[in-house]
């Protein structure tokens, strides 16, 4: 089973150099899997994204699974996002 997640890691490529969100650099792309799906670079679970190029879904899958700040990624600060949540 080791062996499989190894093979899976090494065959992941990172996310083409257009796709500007932060997040992408928790995800990629095994090479012949559909695009639809990316592939979490934390524990390897395929996650669902729109073609329109929309991240939230990924946001929402490293919050929820790995407890990665969302704001962080977005690129705010904590001082911001304490005025935005008052």
């Amino acid at each position: 089973m080791a062996e499989q997640v190894v093979a899976d890691k090494l065959k992941l490529s990172d996310a083409p150099k257009k796709l500007k969100s932060k997040v992408w650099q928790y995800f990629g792309f095994r090479d012949g899997s559909p695009t639809d799906k990316a592939k979490c670079k934390l524990c390897f679970t395929d996650v669902a994204y729109a073609k329109s190029g929309s991240t939230t879904n990924l946001m929402q899958y490293v919050k929820r699974k790995h407890n990665v700040d969302l704001a962080r990624l977005r690129g705010r600060t904590n001082a911001t996002t304490q005025v935005a949540e008052k």
